[in-house]
């Protein structure tokens, strides 16, 4: 029997083409369930394609073929569709508008009427936010959003907006590596490395996959077997 492979990526951003594209270079086979999808989170927001990026994980998360981690741009739609978020903010500052004007009816045309239509026309898709995980592992490989926070009362706690600096100077990976999006690879790459590159982000037991979709159309993917063996 085959292992299954994960094929790991993050950050999309409603941009369904440039993951199907990175994906079929990968090897990702739409047709082989030992093929698993792996997403760090934040998959909508700020692109075109947010309707068809929901389709997709709908559809793979139908076949039990896809594993979802829930990134803060995932949290401010759970939060806008639950009612305890207006959105405005969001849609002020992070391309929250993008995702509401894709996913509502078009005779929506105010912001509770948006929260209504995308809660009519999806019933499932506050369950599917609800249900994306916190965290990930495949051996000594852990896979998050951002990565973890920390505070004096609790000290390190699971957090996706966490403050990526602080995260790779002073969090203790004792022998596992840790990989999550969130914080782009360019900006790690220069800032930590000194390195002018769009390229995965590596140092010492921290891999950054964000790709910056939005504006390089890029998805970086990673790929392991089940026994958290990296392939790619």
């Amino acid at each position: 029997m085959s292992l299954k492979k994960y094929f790991v990526f993050s950050d999309i951003h409603g941009n369904l083409r440039p993951l199907v594209e990175a994906l079929h270079k990968a090897g990702f086979d739409m047709e082989n369930e030992n093929h698993i999808l792996l997403s760090l989170g934040d998959h909508f927001d700020r692109g075109v394609e947010n309707l068809e990026v929901l389709g997709y994980l709908m559809y793979f998360n139908k076949l039990n073929r896809i594993i979802m981690i829930r990134g803060n741009h995932d949290d401010f739609l759970l939060d806008f569709l639950k009612g305890t978020s207006d959105g405005i903010f969001n849609i002020q500052k992070n391309g929250f508008g993008n995702t509401l004007a894709q996913l509502a009816s078009k005779d929506a045309t105010t912001i509770p009427k948006m929260r209504d239509s995308i809660n009519e026309r999806f019933p499932d898709l506050i369950a599917l936010l609800e249900s994306m995980i916190h965290e990930f592992q495949l051996g000594k490989y852990i896979f998050t959003h951002a990565g973890y926070a920390y505070c004096n009362k609790q000290g390190w706690y699971l957090y996706n907006f966490a403050s990526t600096p602080y995260f790779l100077k002073h969090f203790d990976t004792k022998d596992n590596y840790y990989v999550f999006g969130h914080a782009h690879a360019r900006a790690m790459n220069y800032y930590e490395l000194g390195v002018e590159s769009n390229d995965i982000f590596e140092m010492d037991n921290f891999i950054g996959i964000d790709a910056n979709t939005v504006l390089t159309k890029e998805v970086h993917i990673l790929i392991f077997d089940e026994e958290g063996n990296r392939l790619l």
